[in-house]
């Protein structure tokens, strides 16, 4: 079985690819398949790397043959500037061939390999290699992280309709945080009579998983 690849973005920095992500480890290990994790870069690392940390343990819980990975592994490219990777990169360079080496160090433990971008799909990596290039880098399938915040219809929009220009296979979910009812009255009316579905992580994970399965 060739190894699976989805890459978890949002519309934003904060908005819960993280939170995302380890529900999503959880989801497949429960049905039975080797999951495994990949965040290529994080920036604001001081002592350790928050989000990759996080990502490892709960990818070791369920898979047992990444006991012997580190957080180097899992995040390749560690800087310690809370900016956009160009930025906080400075004057060092974001090789590829270590990206596609730590990311095969992994996905030969793996049936799914779960990559998490950092900040939203725009932000700038390096000259002319931006985080949506990741999606085509791994050959992903690409899951939407949107908040449910005021202003949410327009930056989920925006990103939909990006995600369809680069002509990639897409899901999108909402993540409500603390903000259900204020998003069940200010934009569901309107999701509602765009979409289909509209799906949460909160209450669709399941759902989320099989769509992403296709």
């Amino acid at each position: 079985m060739q190894t699976k690849t989805i890459f978890i973005t949002a519309t934003n920095t904060d908005v819960g690819k993280t939170y995302a992500t380890c529900k999503l480890i959880q989801e497949f290990a429960k049905r039975g398949f080797r999951v495994g994790v990949f965040k290529p870069i994080e920036t604001g690392v001081i002592d350790k790397p928050l989000d990759g940390t996080l990502l490892l343990e709960y990818a070791q819980r369920v898979n047992p043959a990444l006991k012997m990975l580190t957080c180097k592994d899992i995040v390749p490219f560690q800087f310690s500037l809370a900016a956009a990777p160009f930025v906080a990169k400075a004057q060092d360079s974001i090789d590829k061939k270590l990206l596609k080496t730590s990311f095969e160090k992994i996905a030969k433990h793996c049936d799914i390999v779960l990559i998490e971008g950092a900040g939203g799909l725009m932000v700038p990596i390096d000259e002319d290699f931006y985080m949506y290039h990741l999606i085509k880098e791994f050959d992903a399938k690409t899951l939407l992280v949107t908040h449910a915040n005021l202003g949410c219809i327009h930056d989920t929009l925006l990103n939909l309709q990006f995600l369809q220009s680069l002509h990639v296979a897409h899901e999108w979910c909402v993540n409500f945080k603390d903000n259900e009812e204020k998003f069940m009255s200010e934009t569901m009316p309107f999701y509602a009579s765009h979409f289909d579905t509209v799906f949460t992580l909160q209450y669709d994970l399941e759902k989320i998983v099989n769509k992403l399965l296709i």
